[in-house]
């Protein structure tokens, strides 16, 4: 009961104690602030962009491939430059921005979802259930993941769809790994029960072990 009582204490103390640690530590609070940084940007880049890279009607042929600090026909400056569409780089970076951070959310909650659900499916069946899952993942983590994103992308084309779904499948092994091997020992009563009875036999067998 008491060793209960302390498991759910330290459950409980868990974000406390972790953000306490994240917070001392002046790197990991630095990279924190340029992440909401560039969520920012991303997320106002409509607002801040001098234009849209998108919108036919504000791009000039004339203003192509304008070195950093140019003007434009029009006057407008071009910190980074233009392209060979004449569409601003700084404009073209923010808006990618966007793309890249709704791409990486998407395909990290996709993975995070699916490896959560075979990692605790194979520690609470076990046996041949967690044996081939496992196997599975030991598959997919032989290969290198970049090629196999790679491989992917040019199987099923162009596409943020097509990659949201490349970097899933590259990245889903990891948490099921992962998350398995959490979940093996605190997912269910019964594992928690087989641990302490483990741990119990092997407190009892030990000593009568050693004085034979």
């Amino acid at each position: 009961m008491d060793a209960d009582v302390r498991v759910g204490d330290v459950g409980t103390a868990w974000p406390t104690d972790s953000w306490r640690e994240f917070a001392e530590n002046p790197v990991a609070l630095a990279a924190l602030a340029l992440v909401a940084l560039l969520i920012a940007l991303a997320v106002l880049s409509p607002w801040i962009a001098p234009q849209n890279p998108y919108d036919l009607s504000q791009l000039s042929i004339l203003d192509n491939k304008l070195p950093p600090g140019s003007r434009g026909f029009a006057g407008q400056l071009y910190l980074l430059g233009s392209d060979d569409q004449g569409r601003d780089l700084v404009s073209a970076i923010l808006y990618g921005l966007r793309l890249s951070i709704f791409v990486g959310i998407t395909a990290t909650a996709i993975a995070l979802a699916i490896g959560a659900s075979v990692g605790v499916i194979a520690a609470y069946f076990g046996g041949w259930t967690d044996a081939g899952l496992m196997r599975l993942v030991d598959i997919q983590l032989s290969f290198p993941a970049i090629l196999i994103a790679l491989i992917l992308v040019t199987i099923l084309g162009k596409g943020v769809d097509k990659v949201v779904i490349a970097l899933v499948c590259v990245q889903w092994a990891y948490y099921a790994r992962t998350i398995r091997s959490s979940a093996a020992n605190i997912s269910t009563p019964r594992a928690g029960w087989h641990c302490r009875s483990r741990a119990s036999s092997s407190a009892i067998s030990y000593p009568t072990r050693f004085r034979r």
